[in-house]
């Protein structure tokens, strides 16, 4: 079995391009696979490379909510620009994702952000049933535009089978416009009846039951959901679609939320379906029951399955809000402060890099430990509430983090402390998109003195700009206008500091991060610091002509990927921070943090300059 995934276009050697590499997967088993990779990016001249790879083996009882499993290989040097090694994937294994980084972990190739894939094919070499249902799964999470068009194709391949449909229409949907939405519900409706009849004398399996009960859902025909629904549940009570289905039943019912538990009760006996967990411990929140809780959440910590360190700092707070369950919230802290973060492991996703990984972790260690805090300032516990306070300013620079930690620390008495960290707070460049009220019943903050403020500004340079990168990238790569005019990015960067956004559409690009950009727009030109916004392709709503703009005026088009080899980037949205010399000293996935590296550089004048500024100069 051969699966190769090849860069849609090849360029010439002599740019630095990860998109004109190369993984194939070669074996006559999953369970032996020679990874062969070529390469004339930067990478190239590495001495050894590894693949990250995320696989997937068919579950009779857990389609939708099969862990993926998680596999590392290094491949080493064969050849000019040619590495190759061998993986282990378990047998059965349909489907897999890959990814290629250096060994720091820090610079990734992911072939556009579309990843590399293994498919499971038949004889013919056609994509079998179960890894087009993998593989639709998989790149739902990672592409949107890649699982839009892997509907496409399992649809075609499958016409009768309901669950490729039911993702054709979703992404049709918001890809097309209003006016056309109409014809487009009116086929699908006759593919359903299709479909129904179909079902009807065969005899469908509970994949195809669950996507014909959310098929007819879209199309407005509750009638045949209702069936189809009861249907899955009855010929496939312990299959994880059906105890989906019977959770949201019990989620939509007026009974009370004691009752619900109950029923949530018998369904994870039957089934342990990690969401039934999951739904069991927020209905407990609501009872604010400390027996009820504390059992709910140990069934949904005992599974990975829709957590991750993100979720389990939104646990967090959800707790806080309620003081009878606030042993429990303090256990559950610990414990994820605690827990070690493996940066080469799979809780970081193939497309994110270690030093973003680690900094995601610390905006959540930051966040608990101000939990900590809090509950020991409500014990009287005043030296370890200031311990947790001074943790969680460590762990990030964040003025909603200082703000808060000045609160706990002038509660505790320490007044001087907690000037000095709103100092921190105010001189932070940033303007928010919203700001966070103080606390209710919490002691006014002392205003920090010119001596305080002077010696945050210092802090916040030392801080922002310690991991400053010393990279080069080529000015000379091109890109075209709204208007269709093809310039180079060293022209549109001229004399000017500037931010890039890279992004695969726009559309990608979450509006909160274009509402940020907005509101702290007159501040960067004021700044001289110029912003240009790059996509690879439009938006699917207006289809990608030549020489007509993107569906958003606001962007350039990157022309044959040109600016995302330059740039390195790796993931569908990203930031960076260009100097005029053509100098990349940020490359990141936060816009907060690369608006504040770009403001503390432009205001500090060392864009193009390795001289940090006089430390005497603290109120420039």
């Amino acid at each position: 079995m051969l699966i190769a995934a090849i860069a849609a276009l090849t360029l010439g050697s002599d740019r630095a391009m990860a998109g004109s590499s190369r993984l194939s997967f070669e074996g006559e088993a999953p369970d032996a696979l020679t990874l062969r990779y070529e390469t004339v990016s930067p990478f190239a001249e590495e001495r050894a490379l590894r693949a990250r790879l995320r696989y997937w083996v068919p579950d009779s009882l857990r389609f939708a909510q099969t862990d993926p499993g998680y596999r590392t290989a290094e491949i080493s040097r064969e050849g000019s620009n040619v590495f190759a090694g061998t993986v282990a994937l378990p047998s059965g294994t349909v489907y897999a994702v890959a990814t290629v980084e250096d060994l720091d972990g820090n610079y990734i190739d992911s072939n556009f952000g579309r990843l590399w894939e293994y498919v499971e094919a038949d004889p013919g070499g056609r994509p079998t049933l179960q890894a087009r249902r993998y593989q639709l799964l998989a790149t739902s999470a990672f592409s949107v535009s890649r699982a839009a068009a892997v509907a496409e194709e399992a649809a075609l391949q499958f016409p009768g089978q309901p669950e490729f449909r039911v993702r054709q229409l979703l992404f049709a949907q918001s890809a097309i416009p209003a006016a056309s939405r109409t014809a487009l519900l009116r086929q699908h409706a006759l593919r359903l009846t299709e479909l129904d009849g179909a079902a009807r004398e065969g005899n469908p399996g509970p994949v195809e039951l669950d996507a014909l009960q959310r098929y007819a859902a879209l199309l407005d025909r509750p009638d045949l959901a209702s069936y189809w629904s009861d249907q899955l549940v009855r010929r496939y009570p312990q299959h994880g679609a059906a105890a989906m289905a019977h959770l949201q039943s019990i989620v939509r019912s007026p009974m009370t939320a004691p009752r619900k538990l109950e029923d949530l009760e018998e369904s994870w006996a039957r089934t342990g379906a990690p969401a039934t967990a999951q739904v069991g411990f927020r209905l407990s929140l609501q009872l604010a029951d400390p027996v009820l809780t504390r059992s709910w959440l140990d069934r949904h910590s005992r599974t990975s399955v829709f957590r991750d360190l993100s979720y389990d700092t939104e646990i967090a707070a959800d707790m806080m809000g309620v003081p009878v369950l606030w042993p429990i919230a303090e256990a559950w802290i610990l414990d994820r402060l605690d827990d070690s973060r493996d940066e080469m492991g799979p809780e970081r996703p193939l497309d994110q890099s270690r030093r973003n990984f680690r900094a995601e972790v610390s905006r959540h260690r930051a966040r608990l430990n101000l939990y900590l805090a809090r509950l020991r300032l409500a014990r009287g516990q005043l030296a370890d509430a200031v311990a947790a306070a001074e943790r969680s300013v460590g762990e990030t620079w964040s003025p909603h983090i200082f703000q808060e930690a000045a609160e706990i620390l002038r509660a505790a008495g320490s007044d001087l402390r907690a000037g000095e960290l709103l100092a921190l707070s105010r001189v932070d460049p940033v303007a928010p998109l919203n700001s966070r009220p103080v606390s209710d019943g919490s002691p006014a903050l002392p205003e920090p003195s010119e001596e305080q403020l002077a010696a945050a500004r210092t802090t916040m340079y030392d801080r922002v700009t310690a991991a400053l990168l010393e990279e080069y990238v080529d000015l000379e790569a091109r890109v075209r206008s709204a208007t269709g005019e093809e310039t180079t990015l060293r022209e549109v960067v001229g004399d000017s500091l500037f931010l890039v956004v890279q992004a695969y559409r726009p559309d990608f690009v979450p509006d909160d991060a274009l509402a940020l950009l907005d509101v702290n727009s007159n501040e960067l030109r004021a700044a001289g610091v110029g912003t240009l916004l790059i996509a690879q392709r439009p938006a699917p709503a207006e289809p990608e002509q030549p020489d007509s703009s993107l569906s958003s005026p606001r962007f350039h088009h990157d022309v044959g990927y040109e600016a995302w080899d330059s740039l390195r980037a790796w993931r569908q949205v990203q930031y960076f921070v260009l100097d005029p010399s053509g100098r990349l000293r940020h490359r990141g996935e936060d816009l907060e943090t690369t608006l504040r590296i770009l403001f503390v550089l432009s205001t500090r004048t060392v864009a193009s300059s390795d001289v940090a500024p006089d430390r005497k100069e603290t109120d420039t």
